[in-house]
């Protein structure tokens, strides 16, 4: 029994650490998000919230505009095409915690992007999320589908 534990504990902490996050707040607008734990924070004011790990960016940026909840997946798609996104699917719909809008996956310069318009629909407050990886990346795909998940409003 003491062998078997022995080996198991070594196995324990090489999944935890394989799933190891950490949890960050855009201050100015009280908005959580929790990423792998190699992400750092780069930018953290009142317009922006850039952040970089192994493999992936990401970015939070507020647009001005008063769009609608219902709306945002119009602002999505053509958020998209204003950073110049190429083969954009469709919008889906998506619900993190308190946030509410739309996501569409494409490419830009050779690296695969998750894009999405969220907005809270308590303090009106429509941002922009980008996350980049690479296309071959699996791994990544799963974190930045959790890292939208994450997503929510203190």
């Amino acid at each position: 029994m003491k062998t078997i534990i022995l080996f198991l504990l070594p196995v324990c902490f090489v999944f935890q650490n394989l799933n190891a996050q950490k949890t960050y707040t855009w201050d100015y607008y009280k908005i959580q998000i929790t990423v792998p734990d190699d992400f750092r924070v780069k930018t953290n004011d009142n317009h922006n919230f850039e952040m970089k790990g192994d493999g992936m960016e990401l970015a939070m940026h507020i647009f001005e505009e008063n769009v609608p909840i219902d709306d945002l997946d119009d602002a999505t798609i053509a958020g998209a095409k204003a950073i110049e996104m190429t083969e954009i699917d469709a919008a889906t719909k998506v619900t993190a915690n308190e946030l509410r809008g739309y996501y569409v996956e494409g490419f830009k310069a050779g690296y695969r992007v998750m894009f999405a318009g969220l907005g809270d629909p308590n303090s009106h407050t429509n941002f922009f999320l980008v996350i980049t990886f690479a296309d071959d990346d699996k791994e990544a795909e799963k974190a930045a589908i959790r890292i939208l998940d994450s997503l929510d409003v203190l």
